[in-house]
């Protein structure tokens, strides 16, 4: 064969092989022919693909099926929102339909779902180019689908220019609850002070059963002190707005008074601190009503709880003055908040707590309460203290709990024996405690040694370990602590979470050593966001992270 032939057919070879080459299933070129085809299938199917494929120069290719409707208009809009590419936002924007009402036939419906994704996809780009379409569409639909998901897109762009929509809709009584959620947690991630007034609504207000307090008081706790003087009032009884609309509604203004402590203490407002002190007296005297008794207790374990959390050194005297509560679960919570603050000059009325009392069941779990918190708050001498008590128990208890009790002759056996399981409680309940001050002699006031604790078998341990690393305040703490909030026991999670808001409050070396846990702590929340034995104390963590940006952001 010439050379010249030669050439020819190879070339014709090349070119039959690449005519004949199967098209590459991972380029997103290989799709664009299927985007036209006139069946639905074969074009949700190219969509799908171009979406695990994730190429931005895509775009282009897919906003013309923005024209249609149904299911393809509602995959591309989702397809456009995985790409990640703002260049999208125009055609997407294009593509809403502002008119649309409610009903139940399928255009209908169709056109709001579109919506709903829309709003939803501007949200996920993320661009302030999208704001006022966004805000535009909140102002307008009828669907109450479309207007959680604009709303919730709206909150997402952090701009104070949509506080006023928002706060019209979050005070709306014709809303759904649902939308009313969204409008508070909008209110609450732009953080705009303005917002206030409406978040305040929904602090204290319920609709159709529906109760906007988490919202509002996280919402709250995202704008920071800037947040608090409305509720400062309300503490202090100085809103008489708030106080004739309770009245109006036949809600207790106890009620206002504890939930208005909860979002000061969380702020850890020092202003409300003498208030706060005052209402651990609250109500106190003779009461006929067994209902305005546990009103007067929530308001007064409600104070207790919060100055605690915010170390208040000054409430001592008072707390103390509760360790005489006789409801147990309210003596616990005084304890507790002694133990927070850490003042050790509370041990010996701690030890007192411990000690008397009457014998029956109800007052044994209050005392309860007070060996606890002294397990966490005692020292060497405690813990002498402690093996004293061990070494005289059970027959301590049980002579006291005989000498207690009324009983004859015949009934000397089961009033014996009723003393006797009382002492195993506190045998069980001085064994069980013990171990935190077994650490606590050890380590006394060395930050190494806690630190180290904090890996302990023993759950009490850590969780003595992380409050005493909190109570001593040093941002060398701070790396272990946030390591510390992963704890699968829920005791030591808390002291872990409680502790690390103390210190990252302290000190700008705390804050910076804080920053760079964040991610980590961004991602803990986000795996643990369904699991609900972390949800509670989860709440917490949420607003941890929350706080150390604000307090990179504004430093208050």
């Amino acid at each position: 064969m010439r050379p010249i032939l030669r050439v020819v057919a190879a070339l014709a070879c090349v070119a039959l092989a690449t005519a004949c080459a199967k098209p590459d299933p991972s380029k997103a070129e290989t799709w664009f022919k299927n985007l036209s085809s006139k069946e639905t299938k074969v074009r949700l199917d190219a969509l799908l693909q171009l979406k695990k494929i994730g190429d931005k120069s895509a775009v282009a290719a897919i906003v013309p099926l923005l024209k249609e409707s149904g299911e393809v208009k509602v995959a591309a809009v989702k397809t456009l929102a995985s790409l990640g590419d703002t260049a999208a936002i125009p055609a997407l924007v294009e593509a809403l339909d502002v008119s649309v009402g409610i009903g139940s036939d399928k255009a209908t419906k169709d056109a709001n779902t579109t919506n709903k994704e829309i709003a939803q996809a501007l949200g996920d780009l993320g661009d302030k180019a999208a704001l006022d379409p966004l805000l535009d569409l909140a102002s307008k639909t009828k669907d109450p689908f479309v207007k959680a998901a604009a709303v919730n897109s709206i909150g997402g762009m952090g701009d104070a220019k949509a506080v006023t929509l928002l706060s019209k809709i979050a005070t709306d009584d014709g809303e759904e609850t649902y939308v009313t959620k969204k409008a508070i947690q909008a209110l609450g991630n732009i953080g705009d002070p303005a917002g206030v007034p409406a978040i305040k609504k929904g602090f204290f207000q319920e609709r159709k059963g529906v109760s906007f307090y988490m919202e509002s008081s996280f919402a709250a706790y995202q704008i920071g002190l800037r947040a608090a003087d409305p509720f400062l009032a309300v503490l202090e009884g100085k809103d008489d707005d708030l106080k004739k609309w309770a009245d109006d509604n036949d809600i207790y203004v106890e009620a206002l008074y504890a939930k208005a402590g909860q979002v000061l203490g969380d702020l850890n407002d020092r202003r409300a601190i003498p208030t706060l002190v005052k209402q651990l007296a609250y109500g106190k005297g003779p009461k006929s009503d067994d209902s305005i008794d546990a009103r007067m207790l929530i308001v007064r374990r409600q104070a207790a709880d919060v100055l605690g959390r915010m170390r208040a050194v000054e409430a001592v005297p008072e707390l103390v003055k509760g360790l005489k509560e006789d409801e147990g679960n309210v003596r616990a919570v005084y304890a507790q908040a002694l133990v927070s603050i850490g003042d050790k000059r509370a041990l010996p009325d701690l030890v007192a707590c411990a000690l008397k009392g009457e014998v029956m069941e109800k007052s044994i779990h209050a005392r309860k309460g007070c060996y606890q918190a002294l397990s966490k708050l005692g020292d060497d001498k405690t813990l002498a203290q402690w093996e004293a008590w061990e070494k005289a128990e059970p027959a301590l208890s049980s002579a006291a709990c005989m000498k207690g009790l009324d009983y004859d002759a015949k009934s000397k056996d089961n009033a014996q024996k009723h003393c006797d399981e009382v002492a195993g409680n506190v045998v069980k309940t001085l064994a069980e405690n013990k171990s935190r001050l077994v650490a606590a002699a050890e380590c006394k006031d060395d930050v190494s040694c806690w630190a180290g604790k904090l890996k302990s078998e023993d759950p009490k341990v850590r969780e003595r370990a992380a409050m005493e690393l909190g109570r001593i305040n040093d941002p060398k703490a701070m790396a272990p602590l946030l390591a510390a909030v992963t704890d699968a026991e829920l005791e030591p999670r808390y002291a872990a979470i409680l502790a690390a808001d103390w210190v990252v409050s302290s000190s700008k070396e705390a804050l910076e050593e804080a920053k760079k846990g964040l991610a980590k702590l961004d991602k803990q929340i986000d795996q643990e966001k369904d699991k609900v034995h972390f949800a509670k104390v989860n709440q917490d963590l949420t607003r941890l992270a929350v706080k150390i940006r604000r307090l990179d952001r504004i430093g208050s």
